[in-house]
């Protein structure tokens, strides 16, 4: 019996040292994944601008709780009053919403790995299909909304952005998964530290983005603030996504450096 106690110890012992290294790689093996989705939704984006003459997809999101005939953005989506946006695939995979429906017909593409969420409406909840956003400086669509500065280029076509360096610029974006909104990730470029969406830290407290050449990588946070943000789901579980930060929040200076170009003086 005391042997028997021994050999039981030791495997604790060698459980608790090895179960740190297994999440890690656990961890590894996700974030791979998602930046694996990431590229795939590049490749897809570079085709479908590639087959349209250089139009980027549409970006956007409906405002209604079902799409308005006619309309189609990269994938549909809506604002998180709405769950059927974030839990039927036709809004990913059907022609006649989706632009990516002809490229990708695979809907697990469109969600991280480590986006367990299952957000409630009702105290109902809904399994949800979606985690990546396109960046709303990408051929924006929705009218009346303002999401975005002025001050900064909206790129609609390949040829604006030729004029620069398309590798700083993200396009996909993985969500922080208790974030549930729209297809576009909106970022307000002023002076304010108003974090509008939230990125995920799901990775070891770090983002994952893919860029206007097509690369992906990922960006680790640098201010506990971001992965604060990126962990909380805001009141009442509705997946409120409006978080302010502080101005001079590194991460927030980088998404804004990052997510357009400031246009070239007249």
């Amino acid at each position: 019996m005391i042997e028997l106690l021994v050999v039981i110890a030791i495997i604790a012992i060698l459980a608790a040292l090895l179960l740190p290294s297994l999440n890690r790689a656990k961890a590894k093996a996700y974030q791979a994944q998602c930046l694996g989705n990431l590229r795939q939704l590049a490749i897809t984006y570079q085709l479908y601008t590639d087959d349209n003459s250089g139009q980027l997809a549409a970006n956007g999101f409906s405002a209604a709780a079902t799409p308005p005939p006619g309309t189609k953005l990269w994938v549909m989506g809506g604002e998180h009053l709405f769950p059927a946006y974030f839990t039927n695939r036709d809004y990913l995979l059907d022609p006649q919403y989706a632009l990516f429906a002809d490229y990708l017909k695979t809907a697990g593409v469109y969600k991280c790995p480590s986006d367990r969420n299952e957000p409630a409406w009702l105290g109902v909840p809904h399994p949800k299909l979606r985690s990546y956003s396109l960046n709303c400086y990408f051929n924006w669509q929705t009218p009346g909304d303002g999401v975005f500065s002025s001050a900064r280029v909206t790129f609609r076509k390949q040829s604006d952005l030729a004029r620069y360096d398309a590798s700083k610029y993200f396009t996909f974006v993985d969500g922080a998964p208790l974030n549930v909104c729209q297809p576009a990730f909106g970022l307000y470029t002023g002076d304010t530290g108003w974090l509008y969406h939230r990125p995920s830290a799901e990775h070891n407290n770090s983002g994952s983005f893919a860029f206007a050449d097509g690369h992906v990588e990922a960006k680790r946070w640098l201010a506990p603030e971001t992965i604060a943000a990126a962990k909380d789901g805001g009141t009442a579980g509705d997946g409120a996504h409006f978080t302010f930060v502080n101005a001079t929040n590194p991460d927030l200076l980088w998404l804004k450096e990052h997510a357009s170009a400031v246009p070239p003086a007249p």
